[in-house]
């Protein structure tokens, strides 16, 4: 391939400057016989361009993270506050301050610089905790941001506004993947570690009928040890820096059955705030079926 001379590089840029006004019908944007302005002019729209191209790669990271969520049945789920109709609940008032206290909560996680906390919707099944815990990070991943360090050999660091990393994990069909990984499948063994890699690491998590693991009412039984140990190191890595949105049917004495008394301590909200009880809503979902 030829080489082009700066004089030639030059030129073509020219032209191409002249092509683009004329076609748009508008004044050249720079002076051409300026050389200092096209120098500047070129290095600005250069700079512009670096920084779109890094926010796309951000935004490729973002999505990236979230796509590798665990969903039950393998079927993502869609929605958001706009979404939630507290008319088809007995206490309409009820449905309506659980969504308005859950949208305070996501908005709360959204603040850059804000201590990071748990969440915990509990109640009945059926009663809608895992969508607002989807609409949750439906508002977090399109309206947060958290802040990022770059990080100088002389000590100093620049801060910059970065995506928040979302993650949702069904805890039922992570308990599948430990079974599969046991029998020696591959694909299940690589596919856990990607699961409690991405959970460790999200800035928020949601685990997801958490304690189905553990069995339904009246059969309550300890968690199989592989289990525990996973959710130990994800919740071990996550405590006191992350934040973690939590639905379960189960009460938290029948979680403290399930697995280690301290984790479950750790991992329970102690701010009564933080826990949204559904008890008091009917189960919508049945009657959907």
């Amino acid at each position: 391939m030829a080489m082009h001379s700066v004089a030639e590089m030059a030129a073509s840029i020219s032209a191409n400057l002249k092509r683009i006004a004329k076609e748009k019908g508008q004044p050249l944007p720079v002076d051409l016989g300026d050389k200092d302005a096209v120098d500047a002019y070129m290095k600005a729209n250069n700079d512009k361009y670096v920084g779109e191209w890094n926010q796309q790669l951000k935004r490729q990271k973002f999505d990236h993270v979230y796509k590798q969520s665990l969903w039950s049945g393998r079927t993502p789920i869609a929605f958001n506050f706009s979404s939630w109709d507290s008319t088809k609940q007995i206490s309409k008032q009820n449905a309506e301050q659980l969504k308005q206290k859950a949208q305070q909560l996501a908005q709360q996680m959204l603040t850059p610089d804000d201590e990071p906390f748990n969440v915990m919707l509990e109640g009945s099944p059926g009663t809608g905790k895992t969508s607002l815990a989807v609409a949750m990070i439906d508002y977090i991943r399109h309206h947060g941001y958290r802040w990022g360090y770059i990080k100088h050999p002389d000590g100093s660091a620049d801060k910059y506004k970065r995506y928040v990393d979302v993650f949702f994990l069904a805890t039922d069909e992570m308990l599948e993947l430990v079974y599969h990984s046991m029998d020696n499948d591959s694909q299940a063994r690589n596919r856990l570690q990607q699961v409690v890699k991405f959970a460790k690491t999200a800035d928020v998590l949601v685990l997801d009928d958490f304690g189905t693991e553990g069995g339904m009412k009246g059969t309550i039984r300890p968690v199989h040890k592989t289990m525990q140990e996973r959710m130990y190191d994800i919740n071990n890595a996550r405590f006191g820096k992350k934040f973690t949105i939590i639905t379960t049917n189960n009460t938290v004495d029948e979680l403290r059955t399930m697995y280690n008394v301290k984790m479950i301590s750790r991992l329970i909200p102690t701010n009564d705030e933080h826990t949204l009880n559904f008890n008091g809503l009917t189960d919508v979902r049945s009657k959907m079926l």
